[in-house]
């Protein structure tokens, strides 16, 4: 269905499980899934109040353990594998709690070390929907098995990576319940290309998103969304993204700008500060993930940066061993500390991931209420601050 008219009314996206025993549906009023933004700026207030308001609440689900035990003096016996399960278990529970019961997500990264249990863990928590980034999740399947009605999708940047997924799920009688295409060129955070690859223009969203949704259909999964991060900032951009092919969009960057962004570690005024006061391209840095990183610019992302040809590593310790691509002896900082640095507020030290409309001029920016956040979604900005906006 072709979408031209900023008025046009946001269809519901339409969840369904394909696991063999399960006939699981969920319905999103509004097709608006948040990016689950670690290590705890998507926290159960703010995932409940998307959810609240129709859409689909998704809570990170990265290394809790660490701010939880550093900022908020909570499961302090436990090493930190476990304590990052406990968070976990927790906050999902808060977040059913706050939203009476309905959607809650998790986001995780492939690249941890303890993958695998935190899935388990948020299969055995009661979660609607997992989506695994940072790496291909192959083995979610097996680890999800025996929950059924728990849905699952795979974060692709590409055609081909949408490819494998598809073949090697389905090949487990495990068809993906939706896919979640990151762009390369405008997601916060981790990305799922090289620096090369991301420098050469690969990977555009028009093409990639068109021929990931050819691709379920000619499979027979006409039935299966294409959720689209990156680059999403208002209505009119999810009307672009439909026209390109996708059922839902995926938004990380404007739920920053929101009350409940990071209510539970005191409201990170200064992650959001950053945000509004930004005047300037978002920056590519290097990451001890092994992948490059889109990143507010400021005094430490501007160190890693990849255009620094004079970067120097920064003597660390390693708490937690959370990525397995991380060279806990050479690796050339610690990034959980520094993002945990973000979420205390601490504009010297903390690392701020952001899509890269975040330093893009004309767009309105503003902290809001979700309610607020979400009207705005479904029916369009202010006239008022499209003007101001215009002339900023």
């Amino acid at each position: 269905m072709p979408f031209t008219d900023i008025n046009e009314e946001l269809p519901p996206l339409v969840l369904r499980s394909h696991h063999p025993d399960s006939t699981r549906t969920v319905t999103l009023k509004v097709p608006v899934v948040n990016g689950g933004m670690g290590v705890g700026v998507t926290g159960p207030a703010l995932a409940a109040a998307i959810t609240r308001e129709g859409g689909g609440g998704v809570l990170t689900g990265v290394a809790l353990g660490y701010p939880f035990q550093k900022l908020l003096n909570r499961h302090l016996d436990l090493k930190p594998f476990e304590a990052n399960k406990a968070a976990l278990a927790d906050w999902i529970a808060e977040t059913k709690a706050l939203c009476d019961g309905q959607f809650v997500g998790v986001n995780l990264m492939v690249a941890l070390e303890d993958f695998k249990e935190l899935a388990y863990t948020a299969a055995k928590s009661g979660v609607d929907l997992i989506v695994a980034g940072a790496g291909l999740p192959m083995s979610l399947p097996e680890v999800v098995e025996k929950f059924p009605d728990v849905m699952i999708a795979p974060i692709i940047s590409s055609a081909k990576a949408a490819r494998v997924m598809l073949r090697r799920w389905t090949g487990r009688n495990r068809p993906p319940d939706a896919m979640v295409f990151e762009s390369v060129h405008h997601s916060g955070g981790h990305q799922g290309a090289s620096i090369e690859e991301i420098q050469s223009g690969e990977y555009q969203p028009e093409e990639v998103i068109g021929q990931t949704r050819k691709l379920l259909d000619d499979a027979g999964f006409t039935d299966v969304p294409v959720i689209a991060a990156g680059g999403v900032w208002d209505k009119a951009d999810i009307l672009k993204m439909f026209r390109w092919g996708a059922q839902g969009v995926q938004m990380a960057s404007r739920f920053v700008l929101t009350d409940e962004a990071g209510a539970e570690f005191g409201g990170i005024r200064q992650f959001k500060q950053n945000y509004l006061d930004n005047r300037t391209p978002t920056i590519l840095e290097r990451s001890p993930a092994g992948l490059p990183g889109r990143a507010v610019s400021t005094p430490f992302s501007k160190r890693f940066a990849y255009s620094n040809a004079d970067m120097v590593k920064e003597p660390h310790e390693c708490p937690s061993a959370c990525l397995v691509s991380c060279d806990k002896k050479n690796s050339i900082y610690c990034i959980l500390d520094h993002l945990t640095q973000a979420l205390a507020d601490s504009k010297e030290h903390g690392l701020f991931f952001a899509g890269s409309n975040v330093g893009k001029p004309g767009l309105s920016k503003e902290i809001l209420p979700v309610k607020e956040l979400m009207r705005r979604l479904r029916f369009g900005e202010p006239q008022s601050d499209i003007q101001a906006a215009a002339g900023a």
